[in-house]
């Protein structure tokens, strides 16, 4: 059964991506933190990890996204739009929320060009390396289920 749509389904998908993006982000912390003190309110405790406070605005972040997610990837709400047309306008509603949450919680000085080339380019390796994820998922699933009916056919 698949769990995607479900309450639950929900709630694990939050939890993975928040895990995820709080791993990144104590690794930056780490790695970058002493540095970009000054320029960002993520990394507010310099090198010794990450705030409460950015870590619920990182979680809040991860409930926006999957719910933009299950909008747009699911038939829930929408039922005659393309694949690409929904991948499209899921990531533009994600980069907008994201794009959002810099202005409000200070993620990266706004008023920095070289800030938003970065964004840019992190945030487009995020897609790529998601979509890379999903696609090889996906061709397993398949595979799985080619399997599942091949033997299904030799049983009869």
């Amino acid at each position: 059964m698949d769990k995607r749509g479900t309450v639950f389904g929900i709630l694990a998908q939050i939890f993975t991506t928040y895990g995820l993006t709080n791993v990144i982000l104590n690794i930056f912390s780490m790695l970058f933190g002493r540095n970009a003190e000054e320029y960002s309110s993520m990394f507010s405790l310099a090198g010794k990890g990450i705030s409460s406070a950015t870590s619920f605005q990182f979680l809040l972040a991860a409930v926006l996204v999957i719910l933009i997610r299950t909008v747009f990837m699911t038939d829930i709400l929408i039922k005659k739009m393309s694949a690409a047309a929904r991948i499209a306008a899921m990531i533009s509603s994600v980069f907008a929320v994201i794009t959002i949450f810099v202005f409000i919680f200070g993620w990266f000085p706004t008023d920095l060009p070289i800030a938003w080339i970065l964004f840019v380019i992190c945030f487009a390796v995020s897609c790529l390396t998601s979509i890379f994820v999903t696609s090889l998922a996906e061709r397993q699933e398949n595979r799985r289920l080619d399997e599942a009916l091949k033997r299904i056919k030799e049983d009869k």
